[in-house]
């Protein structure tokens, strides 16, 4: 009996997929989107800057800060993107690659870090756009909850490596797959508390609640923001 057109292009489908999940590394997508996240709410910043009064000393720092970078990924765009490319094809699980993928994960969480100090500031900010701080925070909070996901999926790895598990998460197979850490992470924007993962030590746990702290932020962000625009 021949097979249907639709079978054997699911066959096919399903053993590209194979390929390519044996050929392709994750790692280096999840830079390239988390890159991409960053330059463009970097970018929604720098074209409403003009608007920022000078007489807002923090604000004025926040937009010189923010421009300065803006500038200098000029010049690290194409390393960057040939790096995200290679390791995407070549992997990062070990020497040089890894290295600079650790490297770039603590870039980006500092980044997350300074980014949500601009924005607790930017509310305050009454010369700027009204959907400005609305337009940082609907590209900072995947921004923020995919580089969870990393940091969560790196440090378990790391201490896995030694014969322990620094958090534990709500998942269906034996261990946890990279996937399950970024849905642990993307869970805490839907839920009240935080339940999909627990810390199995004091400062696994205080990690968790300094995400907890920020998912909270950046909500009450959004909602002061949502309450002024209807004011308005």
């Amino acid at each position: 009996m021949k097979r249907s057109t639709v079978a054997i292009l699911g066959d096919f489908i399903a053993a590209n997929v194979k390929v390519a999940k044996s050929f392709l590394n994750w790692e280096g997508a999840f830079f390239l989107t988390v890159g991409l996240f960053l330059l463009f709410q970097e970018y929604f910043l720098a074209v409403d800057i003009s608007s920022i009064v000078s007489n807002h000393r923090f604000l004025a720092l926040y937009a010189q800060f923010t421009s300065s970078l803006l500038v200098a990924n000029r010049f690290f765009a194409t390393p960057f993107l040939a790096f995200c490319f290679y390791a995407i094809l070549a992997g990062t699980s070990r020497g040089l690659p890894r290295r600079l993928c650790d490297i770039m994960g603590i870039y980006y969480f500092l980044r997350m870090v300074t980014l949500l100090f601009g924005l607790n500031i930017l509310i305050f900010d009454v010369s700027s756009s009204r959907f400005l701080l609305i337009t940082q925070l609907l590209f900072f909070l995947p921004y923020s909850l995919l580089v969870w996901g990393w940091v969560y999926w790196r440090l378990d790895v790391f201490c896995l490596a030694s014969g322990r598990s620094l958090f534990k998460l709500e998942h269906e197979t034996e261990t946890p797959r990279v996937i399950d850490y970024f849905v642990a992470a993307f869970s805490t924007a839907f839920s009240a508390s935080i339940s999909a993962i627990k810390g199995t030590s004091a400062r696994s746990r205080i990690l968790i609640l300094v995400h907890g702290f920020m998912i909270y932020d950046i909500l009450g962000l959004i909602l002061s923001r949502a309450v002024a625009l209807a004011h308005q």
